[in-house]
């Protein structure tokens, strides 16, 4: 298989960071005896944070979709050989607020870190629910002490042979040059510093949950997006992104064929063709663009700017979105009122 080396996220935080990627993703939480009660739920309201950052649901098509897995509830099987598996508290998912119910009603289970095992449950859980074309990943929650290290060592091989992403969120005082943390950068994806978080203990990340939260989401999504952010832009530059895969209304004129451009250029010719809306290709159509057929009104525009609007836009044309994987549709900023000159 071959690896491209790709950089993402590179914009200055902002603090209001969403994740809109293409991700299958499954949150592991560890409930070992070691957190102690008030230290798992510090986990759980991490966790819960976190996900609340999440959007499965963005421009109109699904995003992120999640699961959660429970481990931490080790115990050797009455044969005396096997463990306890982990348990799967919630399958791959776009229902956010059914994930978020999950999290809150985790019980805290005191065994030891089965972490193998939870690894385990995840792919089982992107056999059973994964997404062609979507990324998957497992996000570990933990404080650390895994047991049985070379059944985790196999496991973790075996999802990297799948192409499975491993993210570590790891809250424990150790140094970061301890043999469990150099442990648990190993079984990181690798480069480890782009995939694992070192919180140095429970104390540290009570005094600030969102800001954790948000250090994670911008390291491990692939697609973090702020809605601060892209408010100004679409200010400065006079079009704002609507839908993917599909567009409202029809195609009108073609305005470029150049492989080359994106968004912005495409914005300046409809800018220059006095378009109200703008189609442009995806895939092998990339680059060109076409003129939209409506007319957009302020009261869309401010409609498709607020948060229901981006998650869900709404399509005023007769038969509603035209869909298409092949084309996203965007809206310029010069409003024209019905009957206008």
């Amino acid at each position: 298989m071959r690896y491209e080396e790709q950089t993402c996220n590179e914009n200055k935080c902002t603090g209001d960071e969403i994740c809109i990627a293409n991700q299958d993703l499954v949150v592991a939480v560890d409930g070992s005896g070691s957190l102690q009660e008030k230290g798992f739920a510090t986990l759980k309201t991490y966790v819960g944070k976190l996900l609340d950052r999440y959007q499965t649901e963005y421009y109109g098509e699904s995003t992120v979709k999640i699961g959660i897995v429970l481990f931490g509830n080790g115990v050797i099987m009455p044969d005396g050989k096997t463990v306890s598996p982990a348990i799967s508290a919630q399958p791959l998912s776009t229902d956010l607020p059914a994930i978020l119910a999950s999290v809150k009603d985790l019980p805290f289970k005191k065994g030891f870190t089965n972490m193998a095992q939870a690894f385990s449950m995840c792919e089982d859980m992107f056999i059973k629910g994964s997404r062609k074309g979507s990324q998957s990943a497992v996000m570990v929650v933990t404080d650390g002490k895994p047991s049985f290290s070379f059944m985790t060592n196999e496991m973790v091989q075996q999802l990297d042979d799948k192409g499975i992403m491993r993210y570590f969120v790891v809250i424990s005082g150790d140094s970061g040059d301890s043999d469990m943390m150099n442990q648990l950068k190993n079984w990181a994806s690798q480069p480890w510093e782009t995939n694992l978080i070192h919180i140095q203990g429970l104390e540290l990340l009570e005094s600030d949950y969102e800001l954790f939260a948000m250090k994670a989401l911008t390291k491990f999504c692939p697609m973090a997006y702020s809605p601060q952010l892209g408010a100004y832009e679409a200010e400065v530059y006079g079009y704002q992104h609507v839908k993917d895969a599909g567009y409202c209304g029809a195609q009108g004129q073609q305005i470029s064929w150049d492989k080359k451009n994106g968004a912005d250029e495409c914005a300046a010719l409809a800018t220059g063709a006095e378009c109200s809306t703008f189609i442009m290709g995806t895939s092998f159509l990339r680059g060109q663009c076409w003129c939209g057929t409506i007319t957009v009104t302020k009261a869309d525009y401010d409609g498709w700017m607020t948060k229901e609007g981006k998650t869900n836009p709404a399509c005023t044309a007769e038969g509603g979105w035209f869909s298409s994987m092949l084309f996203d549709f965007y809206a310029m900023n010069t409003f024209k009122q019905p009957g206008d000159a």
